[in-house]
């Protein structure tokens, strides 16, 4: 029987109709696009317009067929339309405008703007909608009068338009095929298209033409005024089609998917007034969405092809779609459904597809609400339907007869989707919206012509309750419409239009918000203060972990706990709430915990935060509170804004933020601040496996945490937490109101089930009956063991045997226990392969971390004894573990991250530690079974075997201060041919304190000691130990004993010590052995040490134990046990008054054991500032109750972060305390508390005066200068607010605009100054935000030079500054030193770029380029300035500013060579790069690359031998280049000093044959100053005298003296040459200088500085160096005869390189006592200053000593010590007295480098000028 076709049709879900209106596009998308249909036929399905002959004509449909056009194309089918004349090149037409106004656009064809409506004016955003005009960007279209008889349009769709091309371009296209085409009939709509970077339009044709009849392709030659074009044109509406330009940020994807039968652009049409509401209507209400139609091919007339047509085919093509459409925007994009009937059912066959495929889940992730209209998830009534197609098949079964079964009621396949859909619902949570019909729609009913209409009787097509999903989250809401109907929606003023519109316009809102939540987050983390704050808090990838444990889960698992009761009762719990999470080992709570975090993030709001951390006793990085803490606050970080100023309250990290070392203590007060803070949200917490934490930890952080929990004054509702572990773990007893949730196995069942049928029926050898089988038993042994299953499948499809057979009885013996499976993986381990196994579980267990597979390859091959290099340990190696520990321990061992190695459970790790020697299960494996005790033994003494290896003979990786960067690079090459090198170093010392027998110690101590006999290794091995520890670069030898005692290892230090070892040698990284133990807390070492007899307690031992954090306590125990009568100095006692962590406890130990200490004045105010100031003033006033409270003291105490406590208690104890102004001035500044604290003292002293001084501290504090200034005005309503003060609000720099806004608000006639806007234009964090505060209050404010130079110079927020002025003053004039400020900006280019875009005629100076070739950020702002002056002249200063720029120089000069190839590399140029602290060798590199014959001169080298961190790559790179130079003394010396032993050779022996006369003495010095002995030698032989001075009249025994050079030393003696010569004390300063503010008076020692500028900058520095350490103390004083305000100089002492045109930094080697009471200590940041004694000013002597027996250098003030540095580095260099000057102001000063001094020095130490020693 052939097949009947039907004459005509009629779709179920529209007739088809097209719309009557277009919408004008108001902006354009250039990345989108859309894919043409490649279906070409259509078949008429309108009765109407059939003739009533029978004969057929073409349908005014959507519908319409194409087969006629198909007919009348010729050969190709593609019709060539327009000229082939070239196109001109003409600007102005290469960006037209579309206009869909009629009465807007030309008619003489004249060109308008480009398709982007945000240009175009309001009036011009139009579209006619027939007789209307409707208003882009309006709130609703016009009304429409639906009485009027207007004619149908034909709606086309034409692909493929070319972005350049408007309506004009398309009408002139197809008006040359069809002349007959008239703008009266042309109205079409402009759109980007979903898939391309193309256009799509929308053409109502009336009526329709031929060419559109008959035409599916035109091919468009390029004219003079478009593009050359292949357009298609259909009426399908196949795939998706774009409806809308986005007005805005596009926020979110809305699709509509129409239905069975339906077309994508009729079904959402409605007949009468034409509106096709998701073109007409939607874009006007809602903003910021773009809007898509998806069409697909479902009639079921029988056309060619359909019945291969399946529902599985629907979704995957809707799905490539998606993908296409979505390819070139961010994935996370939301998605809003809109679903009809069957494609409401297609949208979710996509979400389970998408669930089922990881590579199609970011759809699914993007799903964020649906709409459905009359979906049929129970089925919908399709008997006539049915009738139909057994009509059109002809009786045969058609895929179309199954597609109908599929979505008929009691449907099997719907069922099945609907479970699936639970899974989907429950983890993922769209909104729902179901709208279901209420009014019956007309049937199918066949006439007796033989055609179907929808003519029949009614009935209900979609039932009620099978449109709803019956789901909590869904809204159900009623239609009173048909099924067709019901989203055919005639006008705005529909009912369900609005409701639709409603949740679409709420979704959106939600959306933006979350965006605009989202924006704020990454420019948050794009801050500085972010930066910062999370590198110092190293934490771990938690992100990744926690993705892994992810991807682990079994699809559909871990759900049941959402519908848990006690969950619930979590989840929906107001305020605070606590879940405990327990079950047994391998139950899978950290996968479900990974499942919660999921869950918890997406369903919480954009102020709330999620954090997790889960804990891993395998990983030393992840089992401790201190670890949890830090992980905890860095996701804090990355997801509360402004947090990051909780981390600045703590000292160490606001004064040293790269280097600080973060205390759980510090840790924990940070916590407790943000969770305090009332601006922020919700906070979420996960820990799981709690119970792998250590104890000791584990109980710290339930005891803060039950504290915490229980404090009435936080604000702990905002926080709900949940803990997993094993049921062990007493988690009540430190937390009540805890909510328990045991994992029994009944709750996991479900769960269980689920993993076990999908584990097995992915094993093809399970088939049919014995997989059942083995399902059913796997389930019934499970008892809730994920692992167990996992573990058990891996040995049955793994075994050598896989017969049914043998499968069956391997069944019938399952283990019951996890250690049952694992006992059976180690029987299988063949003898042979058992010492290989032993090894290999030593480490996998008792490694501190896991390895990776190279360092374990490394690790079990070491033989101790026998191995002593890499090459010797090679046929001991594994080529291959990877597949070793495969065949040996099969699942017990995972590899993750590609190559580190895990036990596959934390339950494995406690099976195998657990294990007895004999037997376990039966089985007796007596060589696989080692003690911990042993095993730790056995690692200790493999990682010192390998540090002793002859590859580690290389010395430090840092001398000094090496740049970190360097050490990294360093290390990270060791690690490339060491690779064992960083856990040998870092972790042997945990290994050696696990073993407890002497014999075993004593074979660690000879390995030890083995070590020890290289200098180079024993260095290499402690660095790097630090690196892996703590933040510490440089590096200071350490003597073994003092390393053995600093890490606590007794039996070591009793082990130096018996052989001889100096118990008090000073120096190393602590100062000495005893010291190392009492600042570590190892309290054993220290009772060992300081009980030795020959043993020196100094004050400075005292004082590390006393401010001991961890175990001060037990230490002074220790040391008062040994040495009762030891003498309680004031220092001392004041270091136990500031110990933040145990003051109180180290504080009553004192006063127990001295009773008679004397409590002074600096005593009392340690404790007033200790973050326990209450609990040690507490005990002190306890102990002293007549100690007198000085203005100092309560001033502490109001400046103190808890001050408010300690502030009581003083209150409390002195009612009469005299409350001065700079007692309320700290108080007003203090940055945690200050409001509280203001409180109090007001509460207290009604009375106080409110001073100036007061408010300024008020206005400047960063975290509450706000609330701080709202008590103040609150109090005194009559304060003057004047400039200073208003000023110090404008540069605050957290909360200024806050601060502005109440001053404002309580003084609205505020004078606003020009300083004040200086201020606020240069505050680095909220300067615009100030500023806009400041022009919105004041919009007349005069926009003066210095204010936009402020904004351009201002580091993180420059741009946005000089943004919001130049939209506030547009006419505001550029000047030079303005953009000489944007061109020194290291913080952005941002800056310079906004500058070139608002003032492209700026001009461009040399001074500008300079400035940008030394900016740190050089290569960026070049490359700015470069593209928008490509004509810029490039000279001499500007390569020498780049060859010398330390942070970008290489960048900066690859940009320049690659713009200026003829630049010419003079030796100035070159000389600078020689000389580039950090990049010197790139930057050298990038010169002797491009210019082979740069000339290498005297100054070049001279420079790289100055150069003190990048010299030594620096030389090498000259000295392994194949160019020549001279050689001369500045070469050799420079290779001397840098160690560089071949090249000195080199240089010495082969190229110069030097003869090292009296002449050449400074290059014996530089050998000894290297520290190479070898190099020393090579110029003692060559004839050098020790003995002869240098210009210092400084010998080389004495340089190796004052270097502290043991070899050099040792050498000199050897020889017979005493360490002792003349040598000259500084005298005067220095006549050299190049400051021109500086003129030296009285023979030098006289001074008089007179800056002219703020900027102005000078150091002058004295004749000689002190003399070096062995002649006893160096001392000298500076008065300040007179001087102006403003002083702001500094007196100390520095290294001999110091910039002569700056103030001391960093890099200088200096300490300075400023005159504004702070002290730069040493090598520290310049910014990192503490506090070191009063200020001074004229009239007052400033004196620096050094005293060189302690190792140590103090200042004075009139006489007075303040301020004592110990063991600082800066003493292992030649020092210099020293003097800088900072500023504009005046000052004239007198040096006494002779004496007598105001300061009198004790009888044993010696002033650098007295000469006694020196004759």
């Amino acid at each position: 029987m052939t097949r009947r076709h039907l004459r005509s049709t009629v779709p179920l879900d529209q007739e088809s109709t097209t719309p009557h209106t277009r919408t004008r596009s108001s902006r354009g998308n250039a990345s989108l696009s859309a894919q043409s249909s490649s279906r070409q036929q259509a078949v008429d399905t309108n009765p109407r317009s059939r003739p009533s002959k029978g004969k057929r004509k073409q349908p005014p449909d959507d519908s319409q067929s194409l087969e006629s056009s198909m007919r009348a194309t010729t050969g190709s089918g593609i019709l060539t339309v327009g000229t082939s004349e070239p196109r001109p090149n003409n600007p102005a037409s290469s960006n037209p405008v579309t206009d869909t106004n009629p009465r807007s656009r030309s008619r003489k064809g004249k060109r308008k703007q480009p398709l982007d409506g945000s240009q175009l004016p309001e009036s011009s955003k139009r579209a006619a909608i027939g007789s209307g005009v409707l208003a882009v960007g309006t709130s609703e279209p016009p009304s429409i009068d639906l009485t009027s008889s207007t004619p149908r349009p034909k709606c086309f769709r034409i692909s493929g338009l070319p972005l350049s091309w408007t309506e004009d371009d398309l009408f002139d296209a197809l008006h040359e095929i069809d002349p007959s085409l008239t703008r009266q009939d042309y109205r079409p709509s402009l759109y980007p298209a979903c898939c391309n970077s193309t256009q799509t339009a929308l053409l109502n044709v009336e009526p329709c033409t031929e060419l559109l009849q008959r035409r599916n392709h035109l091919q468009v030659s390029e004219s003079a005024r478009r593009t050359a074009a292949i357009l298609t044109i259909d009426s399908q509406f196949y795939n998706l089609t774009p409806l809308n330009v986005p007005v805005g940020e596009v926020v979110a994807d809305v699709i509509a998917v129409t239905g069975l039968a339906g077309h994508a652009f009729g079904s959402w049409r409605n007949r009468e007034t034409h509106q096709m509401w998701l073109k007409d209507l939607l874009p006007y209400d809602v903003k910021n969405i773009r809007i898509m139609t998806y069409g697909y091919d479902s009639r079921l007339d029988g056309h060619e092809g359909s019945a291969e047509i399946r529902l599985l085919d629907f979704q995957r093509h809707f799905i490539e779609q998606l993908q296409n459409a979505r390819n070139s925007i961010p994935n996370n994009r939301p998605i809003i459904f809109i679903g009809h009937s069957l494609g409401g059912i297609l949208i979710l066959q996509a979400l389970i597809e998408s669930k089922r495929n990881p590579s199609l889940r970011h759809i699914l992730d993007a799903i964020y609400s649906i709409c459905f209209f009359g979906t049929p998830h129970e089925g919908m009534r399709t008997s006539d339907l049915e009738e139909m197609v057994d009509v059109v098949s002809g009786d045969y079964e058609t895929s179309w007869h199954n597609l109908l079964r599929q979505l008929s009621e009691g449907s099997e396949y719907l069922e099945n989707q609907k479970e699936e859909l639970c899974y989907i619902w429950k983890e993922y949570k769209p909104k729902i919206v179901s709208f279901y019909e209420t009014a019956p729609t007309p049937t199918v009913r066949r006439s007796e012509s033989g055609s179907y209409g929808r003519d029949g009787k009614v009935s209900e097509m979609v039932k009620r309750f099978s449109a709803q999903l019956y789901i909590p989250t869904e809204q159900r809401i009623p239609v009173a419409k048909n099924h067709t109907n019901m989203v055919k929606f005639a006008s705005a003023e529909d009912e369900t239009y609005q409701t639709v519109a409603r949740y679409l316009t709420e979704w959106v809102k939600s959306i933006t918000e979350s965006y605009a939540a989202a924006i704020k987050i990454q420019n948050h983390q794009k801050s500085q203060e972010y930066i910062d704050c999370r590198k110092s808090l190293k934490p771990s990838d938690y992100q990744s972990y926690r993705e892994e444990l992810w991807l682990r889960r079994h699809e559909n698992t871990c759900t049941w706990i959402l519908d848990d009761q006690r969950y619930r009762l979590w989840a929906e719990k107001d305020g605070q709430a606590i879940l405990w999470i327990s079950g047994d080992p391998g139950c899978g709570k950290s996968i479900l915990s990974s499942f919660l975090t999921k869950d918890i993030t997406r369903g919480i709001t954009n102020q709330a935060c999620m954090t997790y951390f889960f804990c891993d006793d395998k990983d030393e990085r992840l089992r401790s509170a201190h670890s949890i803490l830090v992980n905890l606050l860095a996701q804090l970080l990355d997801h509360v804004p402004d947090i990051n100023t909780h981390f600045l309250t703590e000292p160490e990290y606001a004064t040293n933020k790269e280097n600080t070392s973060w205390s759980f203590g510090m840790l924990w007060r940070v916590f407790e601040r943000i969770i305090n803070d009332a601006h922020r949200g919700q906070v979420y917490i996960l820990i799981d496996a709690l119970d792998e934490c250590e104890e000791k930890s584990r109980i710290m952080l339930l005891n803060k945490l039950k504290h915490l929990l229980r404090d009435p004054t936080t604000t702990t509702q905002l926080m709900k937490i949940i803990i997993t572990s094993r049921p062990h773990i007493p988690v009540t007893s430190y937390l009540t109101d805890v909510i328990e949730l045991p994992l029994a196995a009944k709750n996991l069942e479900n769960d269980i089930t689920a993993f076990v049928s999908a584990s097995v029926h992915k094993q093809p050898q399970f088939a049919g009956n014995l997989g059942d089988e083995v399902r059913q038993a796997l389930i019934r042994g499970a008892n809730g063991m994920f692992l167990w299953v996992s573990l058990i499948l891996d040995d049955l499809k793994n075994s050598t045997n896989t017969t049914p057979r043998a499968i069956r009885e391997r069944l019938q013996m399952l283990p019951p226990d996890l250690s049952g499976v694992y006992t059976n993986i180690l029987r299988k381990i063949r003898t042979e392969d058992q010492k290989t196994a032993t090894s290999i579980l030593q480490w996998v267990v008792w490694a501190v971390r896991p390895l990776h597979l190279q360092e374990l390859a490394i690790a079990i091959a070491i033989r101790p004894g026998r191995h002593t290099s890499m090459p010797s340990m090679e046929d001991d190696m594994h080529t291959d573990l990877r597949q070793v520990l495969r065949l040996i321990f099969g699942p017990m061992l995972r590899i993750e991250d590609g190559d580190t190695v895990h036990l596959v459970h934390q339950s494995a790790k406690d099976f195998l530690s657990g294990m007895n020697s004999s037997t376990e299960g039966g089985l007796s494996l007596p060589v696989l079974v080692t003690s911990p005790v042993e095993s730790n033994m056995q690692l200790a003494e493999s990682c010192l075997a390998y540090l002793s290896f002859d590859e580690c003979e290389v010395g430090p990786v840092a001398v000094q201060h090496s740049w970190m960067h360097d050490v990294r690079t360093n290390i990270g090459i060791l690690k490339h041919k060491l690779p064992f090198l960083i856990y040998a170093a870092a972790y042997w010392p945990e290994h050696v304190r696990q073993v407890d027998t002497s014999d075993q110690h004593q074979t660690l101590c000879t390995a030890f000691r083995k070590l020890a006999e290289s200098r180079r290794k024993i260095d290499l091995a402690y660095q790097v130990f630090m690196l892996s520890w703590s933040h510490y670069v440089s590096f200071i030898v350490t003597e073994p004993l003092q390393i053995a005692s600093s890490l606590g290892l007794i039996a070591f230090a009793e082990e130096f010590l018996d052989h001889g070892a100096n118990i008090n040698a000073a120096g190393g990284r602590y100062g000495n052995a005893l010291q190392g133990a009492a600042a570590e807390g190892h309290e054993a070492v220290f009772r060992l040490l300081s009980t030795r007899a020959d043993i020196h307690i100094t004050e400075v031992i005292v004082m590390e134990i006393a401010k001991n954090a961890r175990n001060g306590k037990e230490i002074m125990e220790v040391l008062f046990s040994t040495h009762p009568n030891i003498e309680m100095t004031e220092p001392i006692v004041t270091a136990a008054a500031s110990n933040r962590e145990s003051g109180k406890e180290v504080m009553e130990q004192l006063l127990s054991a001295h009773p008679d200490i004397e409590i002074t004045e600096p005593i009392v105010i340690a404790a007033a500032g200790n973050y326990r100031a209450k609990e040690v003033m507490e005990v002190l006033l306890t102990a002293r109750p007549d100690i007198e409270i000085t203005e100092p003291i309560v001033t502490a105490a109001a400046g103190n972060d808890s001050g408010k406590e300690v502030m009581e208690v003083l209150l409390s104890a002195r009612p009469d305390i005299e409350i001065t102004e700079p007692i309320v001035t700290a108080a007003a500044g203090n940055r945690y508390h200050g409001k509280k604290v203001m409180e109090v003292l007001l509460s207290a002293r009604p009375d106080i005066e409110i001073t100036e001084p007061i408010l300024t501290a008020a206005a400047g504090n960063p975290f509450h200068g706000e609330k701080v200034m709202e008590v103040l005005l609150s109090t005194r309503p009559d304060i003057m607010i004047t400039e200073p003060i208003v000023t110090a609000a404008a540069g605050n720099l957290y909360r200024g605009e806050k601060v502005m806004e109440v001053l404002l608000s309580a003084r609205p006639d505020i004078e606003i100054t020009e300083p004040i806007l200086i201020a606020a234009a240069g505050n680095p964090f909220h300067g615009e935000k100030v500023m806009e505060v400041l022009l919105s209050t004041r919009p007349d404010i005069m926009i003066t030079e210095p204010i936009v130079t402020a904004a351009a110079g201002n580091l993180y927020r420059g741009e946005k500054v000089m943004e919001v002025l130049l939209s506030a003053r547009p006419d505001i004039e550029i000047t030079e030193p303005i953009v000489i400020a944007a061109a020194g900006n290291d913080g952005s280019k941002e800056v310079m770029e906004v500058l070139l875009s608002a003032r492209p005629d700026i001009m461009i100076t040399e001074p500008i380029v300079i400035a940008i070739a030394g900016n740190h950020r050089g290569k960026d702002l070049m490359e700015v300035l470069l593209s928008a002056r490509p004509d810029i002249e490039i000279t001499e200063p500007i390569v020498i500013a780049a060859a010398g720029n330390s942070f970008h120089g290489k960048e900066v000069m690859e940009v320049l060579l690659s713009a200026r190839p003829d630049i010419e590399i003079t030796e100035p140029i070159v000389t600078a790069a020689a000389g580039n602290l950090y990049r010197g060798k790139e930057v050298m590199k990038a010169l002797l690359s491009s210019r082979p014959n740069i000339e290498i001169t005297e100054p070049v080298v001279t420079a790289a031998a100055g150069n003190r961190r990048n010299g030594k790559e620096v030389m090498r790179l000259l000295l392994d280049s194949d160019r020549q130079f001279g050689v001369h003394p500045a070469s050799v010396q420079a290779v001397a000093y840098f160690g560089m032993l071949n090249h000195t050779k080199y240089l010495v022996t082969e190229c110069s044959k030097i003869t090292l006369n009296e002449q050449y003495t400074h290059l014996l010095h530089a050998a000894v100053e290297s520290g190479d002995i070898d190099i020393l030698k090579i110029f003692l032989e060559l004839g050098g005298n020790c003995m002869s001075p240098d210009e210092h009249n400084w010998t080389a025994n004495v340089t190796s003296s004052q270097s502290r050079n043991a070899l050099a030393l040792q050498k000199f003696a050897e020889m017979a040459h005493p360490p002792s010569s003349p040598v000259f004390p500084p005298a005067k300063w220095v006549s050299e200088q190049t400051c021109v503010s500086i003129q030296l008076q009285g023979g030098g020692v006289g001074l008089l500085y007179s800056g002219t500028l703020a900027s102005t900058k000078c150091s002058v520095k004295g004749d000689h160096p002190f003399p070096p350490g062995n002649l006893g103390t160096n001392y000298f004083e500076v008065t300040v005869v007179e001087s102006s305000s403003q002083l702001n100089m500094g007196v100390g002492i520095c290294g001999e390189h110091i910039l002569q045109n700056n103030v001391p930094y960093r890099y200088c080697f200096a300490s300075v006592y400023f005159s504004r009471g702070k002290c730069l200590q040493g090598t520290k940041p310049y910014y990192d200053t503490v506090d070191c004694g009063p200020k001074y000013s004229s009239g007052d002597v400033v004196g620096c000593g050094i005293d060189w027996k302690s190792e140590s250098y103090f200042f004075t003030l009139n006489g007075q010590k303040h301020k004592t540095i110990q063991n600082d580095e800066l003493l292992r260099r030649r020092l210099y007295p020293l003097v800088s000057f900072n500023g504009k102001f005046n000052v004239r000063i007198q040096a006494n480098f002779r004496g007598p001094f105001k300061y009198t020095l004790p009888q044993d130490e010696e002033s650098c000028g007295d000469l006694k020693q020196l004759k």
